[in-house]
């Protein structure tokens, strides 16, 4: 599959790829991968990888922007957006070091298994919140 757009967004430790494809129906979706060097291997990365799709994207790109408010405050947040069998996740979270975050999680019934489930998360920290979603909104607008 061609990539028709592609950006990055880097967070110190942690790049995010952002990248636009065409499926074989024809439609467009967003790749979105966090990936960093693995703690075991210098050579080696962690990639974690959450997948967009046209007819959510936009909606995404509000609720993270709504999500993005309440990092700097003491707020909960957690708001789900869903089409179709994709259920995404858009949470508010503390580290271990009482840094926030926000999480990025989606969820699907698994292809070996329809009674489970599949999740996928990428973590988006508070310094680079704003970037990643200006990215994933300009992907979003190649969505169109």
């Amino acid at each position: 599959m061609e990539t028709l757009f592609s950006k990055t967004v880097k967070a110190g430790t942690l790049t995010y790829f952002l990248d636009v494809k065409e499926a074989k129906n024809n439609k467009k979706y967003v790749t979105v991968t966090a990936s960093q060097r693995s703690k075991d291997d210098e050579k080696k990365f962690t990639k974690r990888s959450v997948t967009v799709f046209s007819d959510v994207a936009s909606q995404l790109v509000s609720v993270l922007k709504e999500a993005q408010e309440k990092l700097n405050s003491e707020s909960e947040f957690s708001k789900k957006v869903k089409i179709g069998k994709i259920s995404y996740f858009i949470d508010v979270k503390s580290a271990k070091n009482n840094t926030r975050y926000l999480s990025l999680t989606t969820s699907q019934p698994s292809k070996e298994d329809p009674t489970k489930y599949t999740k996928r998360s990428i973590p988006i920290f508070n310094n680079t919140a704003s970037d990643f979603i200006a990215a994933l909104s300009e992907a979003s607008e190649h969505l169109k």
